[in-house]
């Protein structure tokens, strides 16, 4: 259970890595940063379309994570109602062991 986190977690992080990287400086938070030093500047300026695209990506990007913290608890659930079962199914066959005992028990007292 504790792998299954842990690697999770290492994949989530490697892909925000990721996907960092392969942003360009006006884009992925340092956009602000990016302008205010060009400000005046003609790199400073974005297009209308820039900033759409940019706008969408956000979009997506925070999509994309709620989609893989979905897929993550669904993983967990699953892992966890598993469990679950196999843990009452283990209680049904001692307790069933159990009463097996006790009438072999009885019967052997007669």
């Amino acid at each position: 259970m504790k792998i299954i986190k842990l690697t999770l977690s290492v994949s989530i992080i490697t892909l925000t890595l990721a996907s960092i990287q392969g942003c360009t400086p006006k884009t992925a938070g340092a956009d602000s940063g990016y302008l205010n030093k060009n400000r005046g500047a003609a790199g400073a300026q974005i297009s209308r379309a820039e900033a759409e695209q940019y706008s969408r990506q956000q979009g997506l990007t925070a999509d994309e994570i709620r989609l893989e913290n979905m897929k993550r608890r669904q993983t967990t659930d699953s892992i966890r109602e598993a469990s679950d079962a196999a843990s009452s199914a283990s209680s049904a066959t001692r307790n069933a062991v159990g009463a097996i005992d006790s009438i072999k028990g009885l019967l052997n007292s007669f």
